[in-house]
């Protein structure tokens, strides 16, 4: 009788049951009353309860993760709350920022969070009275303003030798202390340049597939120009500041615009600029020497761009900062970030997508003062991620992200979604930077078909295979390839399954208890109520006065 055995050259891919991977895995499951006492490393794998009806949690190392759950997949109750439940009880907690539009998630577990010692932040674009602030020009108004604060150039002497000190090196001569002195402020310049060009594609986003991007190139170098005009405007004693240096400004500058025969179209905002400033060269070539239909079609297109900061919310939100990127990583109490928006509105998904894409290139830039890696992780726990705009370059901020200890949690209705948003070449990176991917259900037979396929196929005898006279011995056989884990079976996940692939291990029916039939996941029994926001918004400070 032939062996299993001659199979082994072929396609041989396994499915692990959950009893068989933890046996393999011994060490990495852990009591969930238990998970306080114990620095854990990794993310929640499988969670079930033994026959006493007690919790037990398997862990993996830190990875990026891709959940594929349809609309009443049971995405929520069988990933979102076990998942941030089990990381808040972590000894060793880490810093979290989830999407929550229904605000459901903040009003059942922010207290939980806070009993557990986290800071809690809202940041709510449906009612910036209870909101936080976030304003995304803040740091490139700091960077910019490092070259007004140049640290002291000091005069020393060793013996009879003189010798200058800048910035914590030492100089021979004058001339070279000068020159580092003009080499820090182009250096701060750069990078204020860099975050603002960075910004503004994020803003006014020009798709690959626009036939003539000439409009929204142009409307994205006129916000440039501004806000280069508002730096300028910045400089000692200017009048912007830290607190006016917003997209309300942005908002009453660009409105004091005007196309009239008796009225020069900037109001003198950019004409009345040196000609060397950049401001000034950059709206020259952008609008002012357009002509007057093509100047109303850019600032037409500039309007539609920016207008997601028309919305009150939004406008107030961003006026200001409670939640400071450049510290989350500090301290010892961790962070978690609610954000809460209309997810029937496209202009709340660009302005999250903004405050994401913000946020996780601060925390690399964190990251790289810390010798590239944060000391805390920080998850980014997001459903619905296919309904978010496209982030610039984000199939290589991923790769970047997983060494600095940022990880990506994110969840989509189906791959079809990522393709729609990023293109199948571009979104195929990002499926492949993300070394997770978990399948509870999904409506779309292509997913469906590409799940399987990546789960793989092994070899079996043919059912066509010839049996002896008596039928008790295979004297002759056929192989087949099969998949491992059909679409069928993709059909038929029973609530609380779901299947998991993952670099270098067998693929895992895995089982993750959903929430309403646990008892340590249920709410604390207290709503977290929302607080009224503290900044007084009426302040003259936020508010830029256009000079007559």
């Amino acid at each position: 009788m032939h062996k299993i055995e001659l199979f082994k050259d072929y396609e041989n891919a396994k499915l692990d049951t959950v009893e068989e991977y933890r046996l393999r895995h011994k060490d990495a499951t852990y009591r969930f009353e238990d998970i306080c006492k114990k620095e854990i490393d990794g993310i929640p794998i499988c969670v079930t309860k033994d026959k006493s009806g007690k919790l037990d949690v398997t862990f993996i190392p830190d990875s990026h993760v891709l959940a594929i759950g349809a609309t009443r997949s049971g995405k929520t109750t069988g990933y979102v709350i076990p998942t941030l439940n089990i990381l808040m009880k972590k000894k060793n907690k880490p810093n979290l920022v989830i999407s929550d539009p229904k605000q459901e998630l903040y009003s059942n577990y922010a207290e939980q969070f806070r009993q557990e010692g986290y800071d809690i932040k809202l940041l709510d674009f449906t009612n910036y009275s209870v909101s936080d602030c976030w304003n995304p020009l803040t740091k490139i108004f700091r960077e910019y303003q490092k070259q007004f604060d140049v640290p002291e150039l000091i005069t020393r002497k060793r013996g009879l030798k003189k010798f200058f000190e800048f910035n914590g090196t030492e100089y021979d001569s004058y001339d070279d202390a000068e020159a580092a002195i003009r080499e820090y402020k182009t250096a701060c310049l750069d990078e204020a340049e860099k975050d603002l060009t960075s910004l503004c594609n994020m803003v006014v986003p020009v798709s690959p597939a626009t036939k003539d991007p000439f409009w929204d190139c142009s409307a994205r170098d006129l916000l440039h120009a501004i806000l280069l005009g508002m730096l300028e405007d910045s400089g000692y004693d200017g009048d912007i500041t830290e607190d006016n240096f917003s997209f309300d400004t942005v908002l009453r500058i660009f409105d004091s615009f005007s196309d009239s025969v008796s009225d020069v179209y900037d109001k003198g905002f950019f004409t009345n600029r040196s000609h060397q400033s950049k401001a000034y060269q950059l709206a020259g070539k952008c609008i002012l020497e357009q002509a007057k239909n093509t100047r109303l079609c850019i600032s037409s297109s500039f309007a539609a761009a920016i207008s997601k900061f028309r919305d009150i919310s939004i406008r107030r939100v961003t006026c200001t900062n409670t939640i400071d990127f450049e510290t989350l990583d500090e301290g010892d109490r961790p962070t978690v970030i609610f954000l809460s928006y209309k997810d029937e509105e496209s202009l709340h998904y660009e302005i999250i997508s903004l405050f994401l894409s913000d946020l996780y290139t601060a925390l690399i830039g964190v990251a790289r003062k810390k010798n590239s890696k944060l000391d805390t992780p920080f998850y980014f726990l997001l459903d619905e991620f296919g309904n978010l705009p496209r982030f610039e370059d984000f199939d290589k901020v991923i790769s970047a992200c997983g060494g600095r200890n940022i990880w990506f949690l994110l969840i989509l209705q189906s791959y079809a979604q990522l393709n729609n948003v990023y293109g199948r070449e571009t979104a195929d990176i990002i499926k492949d930077n993300l070394n997770v991917h978990i399948f509870f259900g999904t409506n779309n037979p292509q997913t469906k078909r590409d799940f399987s396929e990546e789960c793989g196929h092994k070899t079996v005898i043919s059912p066509i295979s010839a049996l002896n006279g008596k039928g008790e011995s295979i004297v002759s056989y056929d192989k087949d390839t099969v998949a491992l884990v059909p679409v069928s079976a993709l059909n038929h996940i029973a609530p609380g399954e779901c299947i998991i692939t993952q670099m270098r291990e067998n693929v895992l029916w895995s089982r993750i208890e959903r929430s309403y039939n646990c008892p340590e996941f249920a709410p604390c029994g207290k709503k977290s109520e929302l607080s009224s926001n503290k900044v007084v918004f009426s302040d003259p400070k936020y508010r830029y006065e256009i000079p007559q």
